[in-house]
């Protein structure tokens, strides 16, 4: 029979209220998020400890443990799962509730931090305030540890390596770790391989247990466990450099806290009853936290981040996690017809359950998050303050006429430049690459994303080469400084190989990618910085659903002053560049007609202009091309260019 250790029972309690402390954005817990890497460290312990007791008495069974797990593990998570769904069908606008039912799937597949990593490189991924399943992305990882863990171990105690081999496997897991987040950090945040070496730290205190060490130094090892812990939860930050080594801190400090065993003076303090009780609550309450922070934001807005509201939720996540314990934890793991079952029973009763939630959570992804929830007025509202897509374009029959070249900022023209062609009986041909430096010789620095941006900019500009149509050429300049683009030649003659804020590569590669436009005979319009929205808002809640949510705050139309200020140094560059070529190159800075005299608006007749912020929505477009008609028009139609637009 395993003997209770109160020590980790308390560290399970101290893990899960970091993390809440963290997502309830406690100023004071910036490091909270190591909570989920001391609960990685207290699974390698327990997994590794119980599969070598097994293994050593010749009685492991790998059906057994997988049963364990599955009864252990996914109760519990399709229980939230399904309530959130739920929730979310009640409050939520269908694009909103389209997200909710992909992370649903996720998470009921076991492959939600997959999901996540690979969405984190999408241009216009979702953030973690639009995520109301995000937490469980630790989870998904700890399924994809125990598939191949338990494998490895007995194979290992075999050859009577496991203490070699298990070294050898966090060694290489934080190596790979490190090595991975130079290009990919992402990639190692989420990913199975690159935590290992955390459930390896908690294995690992197996083997030292062997060594005799005296109660003075566990009182110790326990004082300065507990302090690392802490000492990482309130110093360390989301964006510090390497994380990956940084996290040795808090996964050590578990270590040693269970390495110190349970009678030193900081065991006792563990045992008192306010962190054993959440230690035992603690997956339930870990699951549950998340969704309650989430929905509880969405539903009352700023109401819910009060001191008040967040001691309220937090006594709202311990009756609800309590509730989750009692009645849907706790029977699965204490009956005896449950922990006698055989892992094919065991497997057929979740799977199948698991199949039949994955059936209706993805039909309601491809229904595009059940719109008929919601009044069709309210859909058109939403189509109008989204994104831009194809299908709100004006019908264009015409020739292509015009053609729009550079990263999603000249996609965002493309619904308003849609109304003005078809009066003019025009087309447009959209060359585009979301995030992409569509210039000749430069690349993102980033590998992740790399190949992908050099194949849309050859296929764009090869077509480029193929026509003679004018060209509109726009890119979120900014964001191509020259620390996040380089020259695929590697030749940078006078120029600084990295700068954050320098942008000589981008003035260089952009002269250069405009002489060859011109040089075909082609006309090109440069449109300049964008004018920031400023302001960053969460448009989960921009949206009502069934029932009715807290408005989205309007942003304040920032000062014109200030949007000159942050649009100078592109803007100029993007002159000097234009100068060059006087009567082939026109530039069109968006401050000279979207913003007035004193500010630039984020709002007109009761309709958001932007849809995050740097992009305009579907109505942003139609205001801007409704403000740059005149000088629009005169250079499709290839007229001396014509006066600004007074505000």
């Amino acid at each position: 029979m395993t003997t209770f250790r109160p020590e980790i029972a308390g560290l399970r309690a101290i893990a899960v209220a970091l993390v809440i402390l963290f997502h309830l954005k406690v100023e004071a817990f910036s490091g909270g998020f190591v909570g989920v890497d001391v609960f990685f460290v207290i699974s390698g312990y327990l997994i590794t400890r119980n599969i070598l007791k097994d293994a050593a008495a010749d009685t492991f069974s790998i059906g057994r443990f997988y049963a364990r797990r599955t009864r252990r593990i996914f109760p519990a998570l399709i229980f939230t799962v399904a309530l959130t769904y739920i929730i979310g069908a009640l409050w939520c606008s269908p694009l909103m509730f389209l997200n909710i039912a992909k992370e649903s799937t996720h998470a009921l597949l076991s492959i939600s931090n997959i999901q996540y990593w690979r969405e984190s490189y999408k241009y216009f991924a979702p953030t973690s305030d639009e995520l109301a399943l995000l937490h469980v992305w630790s989870l998904s990882l700890e399924e994809q540890f125990y598939l191949v863990w338990p494998i490895f171990i007995v194979f290992a105690q075999r050859l009577k390596r496991a203490q070699e081999f298990i070294i050898l496997a966090t060694l290489g897991s934080l190596a790979g770790a490190v090595i991975v987040a130079r290009f990919d950090a992402s990639a190692a945040f989420f990913l199975t391989p690159f935590r290992i070496y955390e459930f390896g730290c908690g294995a690992l205190v197996l083997f030292a247990e062997r060594f005799k060490v005296s109660s003075e130094s566990r009182e110790m090892l326990s004082v300065a466990g507990i302090a690392a812990i802490a000492l990482s939860a309130l110093m360390f930050r989301s964006n510090m450099p390497y994380p990956e080594v940084a996290m040795l801190l808090p996964c050590l400090g578990a270590s040693g806290v269970i390495l110190a065993g349970s009678k030193t003076t900081a065991a006792r303090f563990l045992d008192l009853p306010i962190f054993s009780n959440v230690g035992t609550i603690s997956y339930s309450l870990y699951l549950c936290h998340w969704p309650i922070i989430f929905f509880s934001r969405f539903i009352f807005g700023d109401a819910a981040d009060g001191f008040v509201a967040m001691v309220s939720l937090c006594l709202v996540m311990l009756v609800i996690a309590s509730g989750m314990y009692v009645f849907v934890e706790r029977p699965f793991i204490r009956s005896p017809a449950y922990a006698t079952a055989r892992f094919s029973r065991t497997a057929l009763q979740f799977w199948s359950t698991i199949a039949g939630l994955v059936t209706v959570t993805h039909a309601t992804f491809l229904s595009q998050g059940l719109p008929w929830r919601v009044p069709s007025h309210q859909t058109d509202l939403v189509r109008l303050q989204d994104a831009s897509t194809e299908k709100d374009f004006e019908p264009l029959r015409g020739p292509v006429t015009v053609a729009l070249v550079g990263d999603s900022h000249v996609s965002q023209y493309a619904i308003g430049l849609s109304i003005l062609l078809a009066r003019l009986e025009g087309n447009m041909e959209i060359l585009t690459g979301p995030g992409c430096p569509m210039l000749y010789g430069v690349t993102l620095r980033t590998p992740s994303r790399r190949q992908e941006c050099v194949t849309a900019r050859e296929r764009s500009l090869e077509r480029i080469q193929e026509t003679t149509v004018p060209i509109i050429f726009n890119q979120f300049w900014s964001f191509y400084d020259d620390a996040a683009i380089e020259f695929e030649s590697g030749d940078t003659p006078g120029l600084s190989p990295q700068a954050t804020g320098s942008y000589q590569k981008l003035e260089r590669a952009l002269g250069t990618t405009i002489e060859k436009f011109v040089a075909g005979g082609r006309r090109v319009l440069l449109i300049g910085s964008q004018v920031d929205a400023n302001c960053h808002f969460n448009r989960s809640r921009l949206y009502q659903g069934p029932l009715p949510h807290a408005p989205l705050k309007p942003c304040v139309a920032g000062s014109r002053q200030l949007a000159e200020a942050a649009g100078a140094q592109m803007n100029n560059l993007l002159a000097r560049v234009q100068s060059k070529w006087p009567d082939s190159v026109q530039l069109l800075k968006p401050i000279d007609y979207l913003c007035g005299p004193s500010d630039c608006p984020t709002m007109h007749d009761g309709l958001w202009l932007y849809f995050d912020r740097t992009h305009f929505s579907v109505a942003g477009s139609r205001f801007m091309a409704q403000r740059v008609e005149i000088p629009l028009t005169h250079f499709l139609l290839g007229r001396t260019r014509a006066p600004k637009v007074k505000n």
